[in-house]
């Protein structure tokens, strides 16, 4: 799953209008942004096998990042980060931190949906995935569905405090859709794991950048 994840970036931001929605995109993020590094230095792998699903041709094994324990263990530290560095100045530091770590821990959750049996609990068997990443439509629909649910929690729960905060978060959507849709039917393979890193690490943090400007534009 790629932007399917910033749907639960927006619900969280709906649910507790303090947290901020550029740090919840990191958040959703943020097990995808330690993998990339840590299959370069071969903490974790990811080998390319073509036609391994009809989305994409990953086989990867990582415990540390995506293992359910593992990803626990990156939410309540994201949360206690940020506590500690700025959540405890505030009266509602401690809720904006369990939101901030809940986006982190909803990234396994949404990859539970897509990938093939290969997130473990943290090392070895079980495994879980249901797979949908075979059916390539049915995963950009779902990914699609969950954003755009995302976005609507999300405009209900805030207000624009401008005329353009009427409208930049659904341009920012649509614009997240079409970079998806490149993604998957546009777009060739990309079999080059220094290649792959640097564009995903970059789209992750653009894509952030991004959503702090959006959240510039409601309250």
């Amino acid at each position: 799953m790629f932007v399917g994840h910033y749907a639960a970036a927006f619900a969280l931001k709906g649910k507790e209008k303090g947290a901020s929605l550029g740090w919840l995109f990191i958040a959703a993020q943020f097990v995808d942004i330690l993998f990339f590094p840590f299959a370069l230095w071969g903490l974790e792998t990811m080998e390319f096998v073509p036609g391994f699903t009809e989305t994409n041709d990953f086989k990867m094994v990582f415990p540390y990042t995506h293992g359910l324990v593992g990803s626990i263990g990156w939410s309540i530290l994201f949360a206690g980060v940020y506590f500690l560095l700025s959540g405890r100045k505030k009266t509602n530091g401690k809720a904006i931190a369990i939101i901030l770590g809940l986006g982190v821990l909803s990234h396994w959750v949404a990859d539970l949906f897509v990938h093939t049996p290969d997130l473990p609990l943290f090392q070895g068997e079980p495994k879980f995935g249901f797979g949908l990443w075979h059916n390539k439509a049915a995963t950009f629909g779902l990914e699609a569905v969950l954003l755009v649910a995302g976005l609507w929690y999300y405009l209900r729960k805030t207000k624009a405090t401008s005329t353009i905060g009427n409208y930049l978060a659904i341009v920012f959507v649509v614009f997240l859709l079409v970079i998806n849709y490149l993604n998957y039917y546009v777009l060739p393979a990309n079999h080059d794991i220094m290649g792959l890193t640097i564009s995903a690490l970059a789209s992750y943090f653009l894509f952030a950048g991004m959503a702090f400007g959006v959240d510039k534009t409601r309250g």
